[in-house]
Order: C-alpha cells, then sequence, then structure tokens
C-alpha cells in the first residue's frame, strides 16, 4: 500500500475539485476548463505521490556520496529542491502518467453520466439484490 506523503493530507481544498465542478451559477463548467483544472490537479497529485516518494527515497539511499550532499544548505533546502524537482518532472516525461489518469477519470464521468441518463429514460433504479444482511450460501455448504 502506498502512502501519501504529508503534505498531500495537509493541503487545503483549492476551490471546488476538478471531479465534480459547477460554475457559481450552477450550471456545469464548459468541459474544456474541467479538463484544465483536472489535468492541473493531477500533475500536483502524481508530482507529490510518485515524484515526491521517488525523490525522497533518493535523497535517503544509503548509496548516495557525501561530496554532493550540499552541506547544511543541501541538508535545510533539500526537500524544497526536491519539491520543485518533482513537479518539473511531472511536467515533462510525467504527462504521459498523467494523461493516462485524467482519461481514465473522464472515462469513468462519461460511463456514470450515460448510466444516469439511462436509469432517468428508463425510469427505474437499478439496485443490487437484497441479502437481508446474510450472504447466500448453497444448503449443502452450511455448516
Amino acid at each position: 500500500m502506498t502512502h501519501l506523503p504529508s503534505t498531500f493530507h495537509s493541503m487545503p481544498p483549492t476551490g471546488p475539485s476538478p471531479l465534480n465542478a459547477t460554475s457559481s451559477a450552477g450550471s456545469a463548467i464548459p468541459s474544456a476548463v474541467q479538463h484544465d483544472r483536472l489535468v492541473k490537479q493531477t500533475q500536483k497529485w502524481v508530482a507529490q505521490t510518485f515524484y515526491g516518494t521517488l525523490l525522497k527515497q533518493v535523497r535517503q539511499s544509503p548509496f548516495r556520496s557525501e561530496l554532493m550532499d550540499g552541506g547544511r544548505g543541501g541538508q535545510a533546502f533539500g526537500s524544497l529542491y526536491d519539491q520543485q524537482m518533482a513537479e518539473h518532472m511531472t511536467r515533462g516525461v510525467g504527462m504521459k502518467l498523467v494523461n493516462a489518469i485524467v482519461r481514465k477519470i473522464e472515462a469513468k464521468q462519461a460511463y456514470q453520466k450515460e448510466a444516469a441518463k439511462s436509469r432517468k429514460k428508463d425510469g427505474k433504479l437499478l439496485s443490487s439484490p437484497q441479502t437481508n444482511g446474510s450472504t447466500h450460501v448453497a444448503p449443502n455448504l452450511r455448516a
């Protein structure tokens, strides 16, 4: 299981979520604006969770050289440098990963939107069968 960096949890929400964005008038935000917001948010997420963790592990590696450590300044500002480097890496090579995540999120949103339309069109809600809190077990397998 991957753990998110503490900066990810402590970040305050920055406006409406790009996953369910609406304008102040209540209407849906145009898809291009929503797409751009989603890409920016995904870039931040990839930079913090993937590249940030990678750079942190490299900095703590037992094979690193003391010659390239940077002294006291390197110790003081190493995490800030790693953060800037992670953001830069996400905008470069990391865009393939970002675009793949964005496509997956947008496809899921489109699927859910179409499913909601078809449920409204049919006039009934699809639900899972009622089990009354118990699972079905074949009579010959019961204890």
